[in-house]
């Protein structure tokens, strides 16, 4: 299931916040980004497949061709994976963590209940980067490879600044993004 931008989500809202309160969904994985052809990518696919079952994922970008076809199911009527369109459509993540923050009462957005697992593949997926970076969003994993433009100063400003990480494992990754970190 496809095409759920911040519109179609923010109509789903009531239902979202309540499953988010009730425990039903305990977590928000944004998996946006460009990912390349090759099957040794499998990365997304891999981290789809073991989320636990309670967790919903966000995309936008071609890297959700890596699982959009799974069947992943859905929390109680809620898709686990609401794809807001291309990279270039980054900007309803965006709103709806900003939606998530003001239902929640909440001061900063990393104290949402969301991870993020960016997909590096091409410039296109500095679109979805740049917004995240702007809202202050900290704790991103980036890879499977790097982008070439990252060199050791500018990894540097990110990792001290936003604590961006390079995506590890499929495991320790699924492992710090439930504990939030």
């Amino acid at each position: 299931m496809a095409g759920f931008a911040h519109h179609q989500v923010l109509t789903l809202a009531d239902k979202v916040v309540d499953a988010v309160k009730s425990g039903a969904i305990k977590r928000f994985v944004v998996m946006a980004g460009c990912d390349g052809r090759q099957k040794s990518r499998n990365y997304f696919t891999e981290v789809a497949e073991n989320l636990p079952k309670d967790t919903v994922i966000l995309t936008a970008g071609c890297a959700k061709y890596r699982y959009n076809k799974l069947n992943l199911g859905d929390i109680g009527g809620i898709p686990r994976v609401l794809d807001a369109g291309q990279c270039n459509d980054s900007y309803s993540l965006a709103v709806i963590a900003l939606k998530l923050k003001e239902v929640f009462g909440l001061d900063d957005i990393n104290e949402l209940p969301v991870s993020y697992d960016i997909a590096w593949y091409e410039q296109k997926a500095v679109a979805v980067l740049l917004a995240f970076l702007h809202l202050g969003v900290k704790g991103m994993r980036l890879g499977p490879t790097l982008p070439g433009f990252l060199t050791p100063n500018v990894a540097k400003v990110l990792v001290e600044k936003f604590d961006i990480k390079p995506i590890g494992t499929v495991q320790e990754d699924i492992a710090a993004m439930m504990a939030g970190r």
